[in-house]
């Protein structure tokens, strides 16, 4: 049975491509706001009302996702055995999952060690949600592209 190439797959494919093979893509470009009011670099996503202290979820801004919900995202649907660190094997089966194209693309360069080489600080063989995600702030998902792309590829729904 054919499969039809469809342009979700197309632009998924290219934005995981740029995800693994270009590690400095123009920072400065990337991380500009379409709104200059706004802040894509905030990582902070939470914030206190005066009244009650208590903490509201602001929503995502979807051109450039913080990093904070990219890593809740990744804890809550990649982290299968939710030990709080993301292992070699579970990043695999999530690029397995993958349309057929996008997965052929990025096991032919090497995707799972490029990501594990710029997101896994301790070289541990696993990326830990807390402490290699703090520790490689300027080397994983440091983008608004990255994120995007990121979160397009193997969590497209995710509000968390």
């Amino acid at each position: 049975m054919a499969r039809m190439i469809t342009f979700r797959t197309i632009i998924t494919v290219l934005a995981l491509l740029s995800l693994i093979t270009c590690p400095t893509l123009s920072e400065e470009t990337e991380n500009t706001c379409p709104n200059p009011e706004d802040d894509c670099a905030n990582t902070d996503s939470k914030v206190v009302t005066p009244d009650d202290n208590a903490t509201v979820k602001e929503p995502e801004d979807p051109s450039c996702p913080s990093r904070p919900h990219i890593v809740r995202c990744a804890a809550a649907h990649l982290d299968v055995d939710k030990n709080g660190r993301l292992e070699r094997s579970e990043l695999e089966a999530a690029i397995d999952a993958l349309p057929w194209l996008s997965r052929g693309v990025l096991k032919i360069i090497g995707s799972v060690d490029k990501i594990m080489a710029k997101c896994d600080a301790d070289r541990d063989g696993a990326i830990s949600i807390d402490y290699d995600m703090d520790a490689t702030t300027e080397t994983c998902l440091a983008s608004c592209f990255k994120k995007r792309a990121f979160k397009g590829a193997f969590f497209p729904d995710c509000e968390l």
